[in-house]
């Protein structure tokens, strides 16, 4: 399993009595990790925010990501802005010790955030673990499968994910995306190496309709 780092040292408190000095220590803080997506077509670069904490400036461009940052858990206000305005927010629990991925989705006028649990456990030796996500909107139910014809992964409504599956690792893997229960490939992504002992997730975005820059694509990132 992953772990997190403390992005906040636990505080220090001394006490100093007449004669007499007493150290004690704060509990450590309670620590979550989010990555973040931008899977909005036509939104500008955006700003990222945990309650007040600004997590990226306004860089966050259309199919872009911040890996995973350290997040005090409990419910906390995510929120995109744009040029210092509130544009999208939604109050999401993180908790303790697990990791989460947050994608911002919808055409921008309608945006909103999804939140996802990343079950990030170690595959079995000389496996990888591959999880695929649908974020393209106005898509049919879809499957994620390989250029020779297997499918790997099926059945995914707009915005639903599917659990980590495990494949061999050290391998090149080209993927595809199909609408479900058939053999067209709507999507080819180029042949990529997975190896073994990491996890990825693969999201399908875009507007499924769409023939320009918005339309139906797909990525893969590596969680750890």
């Amino acid at each position: 399993m992953k772990h997190l780092k403390l992005f906040a040292a636990a505080g220090l408190i001394i006490l100093t009595a007449a004669g007499c000095k007493k150290t004690t220590y704060d509990p450590p803080p309670v620590i979550s990790a989010v990555s973040f997506y931008n899977v909005s077509p036509d939104a500008p670069p955006v700003s990222i925010y945990l309650n007040t904490n600004k997590i990226q400036y306004d860089s966050l461009l259309y199919k872009g990501n911040i890996d995973y940052v350290n997040a005090y858990s409990g419910t906390r206000e995510v929120s995109a802005y744009r040029n210092n305005e509130k544009k999208i927010f939604k109050s999401i629990n993180f908790a303790e010790g697990k990791f989460y991925s947050v994608f911002l989705t919808g055409n921008w006028s309608t945006a909103e955030f999804v939140s996802l649990d990343d079950s990030l456990t170690r595959p079995a030796v000389g496996k990888a673990n591959i999880r695929f996500v649908n974020m393209s909107i106005g898509s049919p139910t879809l499957d994620l499968g390989l250029n020779t014809g297997t499918t790997l992964i099926a059945g995914r409504v707009y915005k639903a994910n599917s659990a980590f599956t495990a494949i061999d690792g050290d391998k090149q893997y080209t993927f595809v995306v199909r609408e479900h229960g058939t053999t067209v490939n709507k999507v080819t992504i180029p042949s990529v190496n997975i190896i073994a002992g990491h996890s990825y997730t693969i999201w399908a975005r875009g507007i499924y309709t769409a023939t320009d820059g918005a339309a139906l694509g797909a990525d893969i990132v590596r969680n750890y």
